[in-house]
C-alpha cells in the first residue's frame, strides 16, 4: 500500500534566486542539490532546491511576477511518496481533491526526474506530494 516516507522539501517563492542560493549555501551552509528551470502555461520557474541534513528546500523564482501573491512566500510543504498513483488513490477514497487531474512531470527535476500533484489542507494549506524517479 502506498505510503508517505518523509518530508521531501518545504517550497518557498523568492525573487533572486541567485541571492537566496548564495544566502543558503554561503550563510546557512546548504549544498546546491539541484537547479533547473521549466515552464507551465501559466508561467517560467527557475528551481533551486538547497540542502542541510534532512532539510531540503526548494527555491522558486517566477519569471513573470516580482513577488507571489495570495499565499505567502512559504508556497508549499512536499510529503515524500513511494507510488504517486497509489497514494493519490487513497487519498481520494478519503476525500481529498487534487488541484489538477494528472499529476506534473518533468524528466529535469532532479537526476532522473520526478512527479508531483497538489492538493490542500483543512486550513488551505498547500500540500504536495512527491515521487523521486
Amino acid at each position: 500500500m502506498a505510503k508517505i516516507t518523509g518530508l521531501a522539501h518545504v517550497g518557498v517563492f523568492v525573487k533572486d534566486i541567485k541571492k537566496s542560493q548564495k544566502f543558503y549555501t554561503e550563510v546557512l551552509d546548504f549544498d546546491t542539490r539541484w537547479e533547473c528551470e521549466f515552464s507551465d502555461e501559466n508561467n517560467t520557474y527557475t528551481i533551486c532546491i538547497v540542502q542541510n541534513g534532512g532539510l531540503a528546500i526548494e527555491l522558486v523564482q517566477m519569471k513573470d511576477q516580482d513577488v507571489r501573491t495570495g499565499n505567502g512566500v512559504v508556497g508549499h510543504i512536499a510529503m515524500l511518496v513511494d507510488d504517486l498513483e497509489g497514494m493519490m488513490e487513497k487519498l481520494k477514497s478519503r476525500g481529498v481533491e487534487f488541484e489538477t487531474k494528472e499529476p506534473a512531470h518533468y524528466d529535469v527535476m532532479l537526476e532522473n526526474g520526478s512527479k508531483w500533484i497538489f492538493f490542500r489542507g483543512p486550513d488551505d494549506e498547500h500540500l504536495e506530494l512527491t515521487q523521486i524517479l
